[in-house]
């Protein structure tokens, strides 16, 4: 008979958008982690991990974007929203782990995201402060 109701109801029509979003809000990322931890029925190698993988994707944009930002006096600002972020990469980990993923390969592609990450972020900036000031 198919799907003939994924037209008319609107909470299907959510989900499946919400499915494969990216965001970099961390307060979004912290609702998205909940309703995955609640919401998933079955455990593949795939689902949930691709959407575990875009949240903690959108969690190393955002670290990085204000990794960038947080140059001399701007550190006093960014700091605490940086603690936000990894906040929210604990919460992924959390959700992780309950689902039974590897907690080992999580934490090391984070912390060598993060290293990474930082590394890219001061070059940028020292590059950005030698050419423009």
């Amino acid at each position: 008979m198919g799907n003939w109701g994924d037209d008319t109801d609107f909470e299907v029509k959510a989900l499946k958008d919400y499915e494969g979003r990216f965001t970099i809000n961390f307060k979004k990322i912290f609702m998205d982690v909940d309703e995955i931890s609640e919401k998933t029925l079955e455990v593949t190698d795939k689902h949930p991990k691709d959407s575990l993988m875009k949240l903690w994707a959108g969690t190393m944009a955002g670290m990085f974007i204000f990794f960038l930002f947080s140059y001399q006096v701007f550190a006093l600002v960014i700091i605490p929203i940086i603690a936000f972020y990894l906040i929210a990469l604990v919460r992924i980990y959390k959700c992780w782990k309950s689902f039974k993923y590897s907690v080992a390969q999580f934490w090391l592609m984070s912390i060598a995201a993060i290293c990474a990450l930082l590394v890219v972020s001061q070059v940028l900036q020292r590059f950005l402060v030698n050419t423009l000031l």
